[in-house]
């Protein structure tokens, strides 16, 4: 898990208490907080619940004290927390208040510092509430959690981890076993432990140890795990390497979360790191449908793969939209690779324009050569020779006895008379060991065909004079 992951995960999830706390404290204290606990053994807990014990009595307040609890509820949604907790401060006076009451007045003060971002007096307020223990036992653990979660928004971390240990006691003495987001924030905390420890120490793998059960619960036992438990139990699996494990929950993120490329892009690699190329290879197609590979070097590995399994027009297509858009740069090797991909699709045409582009910015005649060959593919000896011959004069080449012979060829296919300027391009191909032999038998091969020619004219103008002078017997 990277240092900058670790950093937003502790952003996240002082965020996410911050939300979470003031939006429970608003809550009556009769209303149980969705996650906290398992959902199959809460509902079924509340259905036991619909018909309470006779012996006890639903816990209201007084008229008298309703009413003005309204009215500092209605001061708050009205923006005027110092009203409101002027009425809440009025309220606990009275002589004759109950401590269920007193507990609510005080658990809604707590919302108003909440509400003003003064965490630590909401969270002595709090503790005042849960130690009157004058709540119902299902709302003295949601309340409980609450202080445990904003032990954590006030970076006590040590003693927000201990309290929500002491919940989760209670919780399953209760029968309500923790659900997807208490056992979530526990392996949250447990990595925030793992980030403060020295790096590749055992006190930061013992911390990982801690979070794993927890952060899988959060996934496997939740109909819709959060992305950021997703997050957390992948770290854990990819802090040890364990790839084959973590192919799934990347699957399952791709799938939840189809818009977000660092998924797409995680799961990619994966699948290259376990071999699996051709799966790595269709989620960067879909990637590229997607519209979500945008820089340079994305766009040309995607291009890349294409011409490795063999779709070199795709590649070709890829190439020549971005280049012109500039999202690929504007460089020699790009523009090399555009037509060495048309020229892979056939399309000899279409490679020219590319090819010139990358000549041109070359330092050596070397492309100027692939220029002039492709134009030989389209029997445009005109260009060819061109071509060729710049590539000669430009130098640098890799193997100029070839370009000497190759120019050859396209004086010779121009016709009879090329040929003897054919003839010095193949003679001065035999001057360069690798292609001397290809040149002789060039050279060999015009020589006799002039031969045979001069031989043939030789004969002609003889079989002419023969006749002229048999003529003179017939006159």
């Amino acid at each position: 898990m990277s240092w900058k992951m670790l950093d937003n995960l502790k952003i996240y999830i002082k965020h996410f208490i911050f939300v979470f706390v003031i939006f429970s404290l608003a809550l009556p204290a009769t209303i149980t907080i969705s996650g906290l606990f398992s959902d199959t053994v809460y509902a079924q807990k509340k259905k036991e619940r619909r018909k309470p014990p006779k012996a006890k009595r639903t816990q209201t307040m007084s008229k008298k004290v309703g009413a003005e609890f309204i009215k500092a509820q209605e001061a708050l949604g009205e923006d005027l927390p110092d009203r409101a907790f002027d009425i809440l401060s009025n309220l606990l006076r009275r002589d004759d208040l109950r401590p269920f009451e007193q507990a609510q007045i005080i658990r809604l003060q707590a919302y108003v510092f909440a509400e003003k971002e003064d965490y630590d007096k909401a969270l002595d307020y709090l503790e005042r509430v849960f130690s009157l223990n004058a709540l119902q036992p299902q709302d003295q653990l949601d309340l409980q959690f609450q202080i445990a979660q904003l032990y954590l928004a006030t970076d006590k971390w040590n003693e927000g981890h201990d309290q929500l240990l002491k919940w989760f006691k209670n919780a399953e003495e209760m029968g309500f076993p923790p659900g997807p987001s208490a056992h979530a924030l526990l392996a949250q905390i447990y990595l925030y432990f793992a980030s403060e420890t020295e790096r590749d120490s055992p006190e930061e793998k013992q911390y990982y140890r801690k979070a794993e059960p927890h952060a899988e619960k959060a996934v496997l036992s939740a109909a819709e795990p959060r992305e950021n438990w997703y997050q957390i139990y992948l770290s854990i699996l990819l802090f040890d390497d364990r790839y084959e494990e973590s192919v799934p929950i990347l699957e399952a993120m791709v799938y939840r979360f189809p818009d977000k490329k660092n998924y797409y892009r995680q799961l990619a690699a994966l699948y290259a790191e376990l071999k699996r190329e051709d799966d790595s290879f269709h989620i960067q197609q879909i990637m590229f449908s997607k519209d979500m590979l945008e820089k340079h070097d994305e766009l040309l590995r995607i291009s890349q793969l294409y011409l490795f399994y063999e779709v070199p027009y795709k590649a070709a297509l890829i190439l020549e939209k971005e280049l012109e858009s500039g999202r690929i740069k504007d460089e020699e090797k790009n523009w090399e690779q555009l037509a060495n991909a048309w020229l892979s699709a056939r399309e000899w045409k279409r490679a020219i324009p590319p090819l010139k582009k990358a000549a041109e910015m070359s330092e050596d005649g070397e492309l100027f050569l692939r220029l002039g060959q492709t134009f030989m593919q389209e029997e445009d000896w005109k260009e060819a020779e061109e071509y060729i011959k710049y590539a000669i004069k430009k130098g640098d080449l890799d193997n100029p006895g070839r370009a000497w012979l190759l120019l050859g060829i396209t004086r010779n296919k121009k016709g009879i008379k090329y040929e003897n300027s054919a003839l010095f391009a193949f003679k001065r191909s035999t001057g360069y060991e690798d292609m001397e032999a290809d040149a002789r038998r060039w050279v060999k091969v015009i020589e006799s065909k002039q031969a045979r020619r001069e031989a043939d004219r030789l004969a002609a103008e003889a079989a002419e004079a023969e006749l002229a002078d048999d003529s003179i017997y017939f006159n």
